[in-house]
């Protein structure tokens, strides 16, 4: 099918679109708006495996042991000043002296393992108890103030680079359900979340580290990307991130790479789906390259697996799917004439604003499955229906799904990547596969050479066998930036605003 060029809008149109939101011509300097896609589902410390949470959260209100840099991916200090392998199953971290929450609370050891243990309590069903620390159980003890031990049930290699997901709230935080006001030691503390409106942040005095340069943040959210350009262009906002490639054409529009993986999930367990030639057939629908430099940025990697070259694991010679309708109509007869109901209504699940032209990606997706023969309902929703149906527990009696997705791996490990989403008990699994199982158990306890061969034939055994996502781009992403403001996204940006790092010129 042929897929229509975007054109630049017109910012007058934009500006239009922004229409009835106050607008200032220049920011005061001890302010700062940032404008994203969307509301945070969660302000909880223990929720930050969103990135929608995260790029709130994460080294502006909370602080986790340690950071990775942008980099490398290396482990850097943060909470933590020191850490080392006591034994198979046991690490020490010395934690920083002299900090203390924005409830005046004292970080201590006692504070980190209570955050552990509410990370994992599964009546919380936090979302990095439900991801990062799948598959290991950690049990925290504190030996003094300034020193934790933290043991794991299982061989746990990289644990430093599990506990930079790990947010520390301040040892106050309500153990009997999730908090709407964080206490955290970041940078900044929460001065009011007006639910559907805005997030407002002010630099806390007492901070440990460097000071902000700019003392009160807001954030905001605008699902259209003309809005979000517009606010930067007349001054409403400073920055603002997910800014499509025809509103991208100004000199303050940065593009960068976001450890991002853009891909539709197939619930591979529900008829017509669940026959792996309806599977593979939806992949060979899909005219990626006709994708390019349409609706998505031009420099956008075509995927064959959920994670880029940068992450530990990542198989280099799995090839990416071909677009081939031809041989996608002949896979659906052939499954047609086995009895497979290949007729039967998909629904495709879109999340408006997951990223930059996400309804019209699958616009074009969507005809492209009525080419090959799929009949295909799209469906666009908002976070929060969204949200149930990327994660657990679902019908068992429901309709066969796509679900548009993206996944992140800025920690540089694929078992960030693949336990909670392609494990049997996975909370974001719609598949159930034994050997698969065992390939990724085993590769995340093994080291070095044999953890990397582990990941990569669980990378190839996801595009070949299972065959359950329709990989589609690594991608990139675009921030407008105001002139007068000092700030690079890196990496990271995609779930880490990092605003202590920005100021004015």
């Amino acid at each position: 099918m042929t897929i229509r060029k975007f054109h630049p809008l017109r910012i007058g149109l934009a500006i239009c679109l922004a229409a009835g939101v106050a607008m200032s011509a220049d920011a005061a300097e001890d302010k700062l708006t940032v404008v994203v896609t969307d509301e945070p589902k969660s302000l909880d410390p223990c929720d930050t495996d969103l990135s929608g949470n995260s790029r709130i959260l994460h080294n502006n209100i909370t602080e986790a042991l340690v950071n990775l840099s942008p980099k490398d991916g290396s482990v850097v200090a943060s909470l933590a000043t020191s850490w080392r392998q006591v034994d198979d199953l046991t690490w020490e971290f010395k934690l920083r002296e002299g900090v203390t929450f924005h409830d005046g609370k004292p970080f201590e050891a006692s504070a980190v393992v209570a955050a552990i243990k509410r990370a994992q309590d599964p009546a919380l069903a936090c979302e990095v108890g439900l991801a990062t620390l799948k598959g290991v159980k950690l049990n925290a003890e504190p030996v003094n103030p300034t020193t934790v031990l933290i043991k794991t049930d299982v061989v746990e290699p990289i644990l430093p680079n599990k506990m930079s997901a790990v947010d520390i709230g301040s040892p106050a935080t309500p153990t009997d359900g999730k908090t709407r006001s964080p206490a955290g030691t970041g940078p900044y503390k929460l001065d009011a979340w007006t639910p559907g409106q805005s997030v407002a942040l002010t630099a806390y005095d007492g901070y440990w580290g460097d000071k902000p340069a700019i003392k009160n943040a807001t954030i905001i959210w605008r699902a259209e990307s003309a809005v979000r350009a517009a606010m930067v262009e007349t001054g409403e906002a400073q920055i603002a991130y997910e800014i499509a490639p025809q509103d991208g054409t100004t000199d303050q529009d940065q593009a960068f790479p976001n450890a991002e993986t853009s891909l539709l999930r197939l619930d591979a367990q529900v008829a017509p789906l669940d026959d792996k030639r309806v599977r593979e057939a939806l992949n060979l629908a899909i005219d990626r390259d006709g994708l390019v430099g349409t609706i998505f940025h031009e420099d956008a990697q075509k995927a064959m697996q959920v994670v880029p070259p940068s992450v530990f694991g990542f198989n280099p010679d799995i090839p990416v799917w071909t677009y081939d309708p031809e041989k996608a109509k002949s896979l659906l007869a052939a499954a047609k004439a086995d009895g497979v109901p290949v007729d039967k209504e998909i629904v495709i699940y879109g999340r408006i604003g997951i990223y930059p032209n996400s309804s019209e990606s699958l616009e074009a997706i969507q005809a492209m499955l009525a080419d090959a023969g799929f009949n295909a309902r799209l469906e666009m929703l908002e976070t929060s229906p969204w949200l149930k149906r990327l994660l657990k527990p679902w019908d068992k009696d429901r309709q066969p799904s796509i679900l548009q997705t993206q996944i992140d791996n800025a920690e540089g490990d694929a078992v960030f990547t693949l336990p909670n989403r392609f494990t049997t008990d996975g909370n974001q699994a719609t598949i159930a596969d034994a050997k698969l199982d065992k390939l990724i158990a085993d590769g995340s306890k093994a080291t070095g050479d044999e953890r990397k061969k582990l990941f990569q034939e669980a990378f190839r055994y996801i595009a070949v066998d299972a065959v359950n996502i329709a990989p589609l781009f690594h991608m990139v992403s675009i921030a407008r930036v105001a002139k007068d403001v000092n700030y690079i996204p890196d990496v990271q940006a995609g779930n880490e605003i990092k605003l202590k790092s920005i100021s004015y010129r």
